[in-house]
């Protein structure tokens, strides 16, 4: 039996591509894609969910339309675009599905944490929908499974020298959720910097060939052209969105160990960090598994086989 998961992220090509993965995974059953405004504006995000699904052929899995702004600081701009091809730029030319009308993402998350044994749900965007469901229904954090999330570092950041893109969009929704009581994941970035798109990870998906595999293979380059390599980073693009939706299917594929994350919202110069305490220091006890080392050949080929699964 596949175990419900939810997908929350804000689409951005890796989290197409992470949405794909869900779809092809053996073991989700991807019950939602909710999203809000993150690396494009809300209107953008949920037409480019709607448009992935429509590629995979699967209208049967709602999309909703979330957030579109954080809760407290400005709404951050995803400044390195891809104009050219993958969903940076507006795709009138390929299928999508409908846009639920009447749900806001945070009561989808809600509703289906409610009415779902056993549900997980993946985050690979900003945390306000997900922040907004658990304050509006503590019950929710009672309800999952698990919450697995691709954010943060435990080192360097990616949009500051302090904080990773997707909390530093919404410190203080990221706060509410690590402080929810559920069972966390974190697929922080600089686990995530081991698994990256090279030219064999491109074709072996681009191999079968048909809509789907064009689609993923075409993102996938997309990610390669925007990517800007710094001094500790990775040679290559990182994969990272899919990697939280293959943890979720596989806790196999990653090592993980008991932290205590916080979220820094006060400091000048580390608004948004992820303060992660591996040595037991805080009183609190840890509140989190993070993953620290990634199986990169089973993970590949995982990610391959989802989306080759497709067809």
């Amino acid at each position: 039996m596949r175990a419900p998961v939810l997908h929350d992220c804000d689409p951005g090509n890796d989290d197409a591509l992470a949405i794909l993965a869900a779809l092809g995974s053996a073991t989700l059953d991807l019950k939602a894609v909710t999203t809000g405004a993150g690396h494009l504006a809300s209107d953008r995000t949920a037409q480019n969910a709607a448009i992935t699904l429509g590629v995979a052929r699967r209208n049967s899995v709602p999309v909703t339309r979330g957030a579109e702004g954080p809760l407290v600081r400005e709404r951050l701009i995803a400044q390195l675009l891809d104009f050219e091809h993958g969903l940076d730029t507006q795709r009138d030319d390929l299928p999508t599905v409908a846009i639920q009308p009447n749900e806001t993402s945070a009561e989808a998350i809600t509703r289906f944490a409610m009415q779902e044994t056993g549900l997980t749900i993946v985050t690979t965007g900003p945390l306000t929908n997900l922040a907004l469901a658990l304050r509006t229904a503590p019950a929710t954090a009672s309800r999952l499974v698990r919450i697995v999330m691709l954010a943060g570092a435990w080192g360097l950041g990616n949009k500051t020298a302090a904080a990773e893109w997707n909390v530093l969009c919404d410190p203080e929704a990221a706060a509410i959720v690590f402080a929810c009581g559920a069972p966390l994941t974190l697929v922080p970035i600089d686990a995530g910097a081991q698994v990256t798109i090279d030219d064999a990870l491109v074709e072996a998906i681009s191999a079968p060939g048909g809509p789907v595999a064009n689609f993923a293979a075409e993102v996938l380059r997309s990610l390669r052209s925007t990517y800007r390599p710094g001094p500790f980073g990775p040679r290559d693009a990182p994969l990272n969105d899919p990697l939280a939706v293959l943890v979720a299917a596989s806790s196999k594929l990653a090592r993980s160990v008991p932290a205590r994350v916080e979220i820094e919202l006060a400091g000048k110069h580390t608004y948004g960090r992820t303060v992660v305490d591996f040595a037991d220091r805080s009183p609190l006890g840890p509140n989190c598994q993070v993953v620290v080392e990634f199986d990169v050949a089973a993970t590949r080929r995982a990610f391959i086989e989802a989306i080759n699964a497709l067809g």
